[in-house]
């Protein structure tokens, strides 16, 4: 009974002197509360002044379905088991391959390199500084590149190149403008764009998706023109009736595809929901800039009023 009693009382003691030690803190913060709301003050007026500074971007937005390859179906009824290997015909693959097949065109080093042999693409997405909302015209960064002389003035890059390579500017469009994605259930195609300039946004997704189209036709036309040939010349050569009819029908196919690919503007994507200019800013979010930064000087005041009563005092 004794030692339970004094392990009773060493309990109640440990308690009390963390009820004190509890008290006693609030008590520094409350007689430095003066340094906590400054603090906290300081970084939110600071955290305002610093969310206006920043640019406002805007994103537009394109939704698109990807048209199935019309030779796929025919071939695939029209052919034997073993034709297609016989005359050397590779079968296309499935919808899912060809959304693939998009994407990663989309997003690949090479259309880069296409798209900013347009005018004035490389400029907007490497020397963009702001945009003039009255004029809806972009500002460029005069110590990148001068927009009434079209010459760049920027610092050499390590091969003391001037003018950005399409590398540089694969990497600039991948990873600050450029979102893309495909809804599984759907198979829909997503593409995004961001930039300061909305209306840029706008023209410069309809550049991508226009372009897509244009390099997918013209793949395949030039696929069913040498299709063509092969399959004429194996037409004359050939004295069997069977392969003579599935030549044709492998001809009619090639011409299909011909005709759908001079035809259709939008040849592998079609547009369900087309690109916009828009007319509210994707980001900086700035309440929560504000909200944030606010947050963390209240707690780095309690922080300085802490450190500097138990540090210095013991000091």
């Amino acid at each position: 009974m004794i030692k339970t009693d004094e392990k009773d009382l060493d309990n109640e003691k440990d308690v009390s002197e963390d009820e004190i030690d509890l008290n006693q803190l609030f008590d520094i913060l409350w007689k430095r509360a003066f340094t906590i709301i400054f603090i906290t003050a300081l970084f939110a007026v600071g955290s305002i002044f610093y969310s206006l500074q920043l640019t406002n971007y805007y994103k537009s937005e394109a939704l698109l379905s990807v048209r199935d390859s019309v030779q796929s179906e025919g071939m695939l009824s029209q052919l034997s088991g073993g034709m297609s290997s016989m005359l050397g015909v590779s079968l296309p693959g499935s919808g899912d391959t060809k959304a693939m097949e998009i994407i990663e065109l989309i997003q690949s080093r090479n259309f880069t390199k296409h798209l900013i042999s347009f005018d004035n693409i490389l400029p907007s997405i490497m020397a963009a500084e702001s945009y003039n909302r009255s004029t809806k015209e972009i500002v460029f960064n005069k110590e990148v590149f001068d927009s009434e002389t079209k010459n760049w003035t920027r610092e050499p890059n390590e091969d003391g190149e001037v003018v950005p390579t399409y590398l540089e500017a694969h990497r600039a469009f991948t990873t600050g403008l450029l979102t893309i994605s495909q809804d599984k259930e759907t198979g829909f195609i997503k593409i995004q764009i961001e930039h300061i300039s909305p209306v840029f946004a706008s023209e410069f997704l309809q550049l991508i998706i226009d372009e897509t189209n244009n390099i997918l036709r013209g793949k395949d036309l030039k696929e069913a023109n040498e299709a063509l040939e092969f399959l004429k010349s194996e037409l004359s050569e050939t004295s069997y009736l069977e392969i003579k009819d599935s030549i044709n029908r492998l001809i009619e196919s090639q011409l299909e595809t011909q005709m759908l690919a001079k035809v259709n503007e939008d040849y592998s994507l079609s547009v369900i929901d087309p690109p916009y200019v828009p007319d509210q800013k994707s980001k900086p979010v700035r309440s929560v800039i504000v909200i944030v930064l606010t947050i963390i000087g209240g707690f780095l005041g309690v922080m300085t009023v802490l450190v500097r009563h138990f540090f210095f005092r013991e000091n």
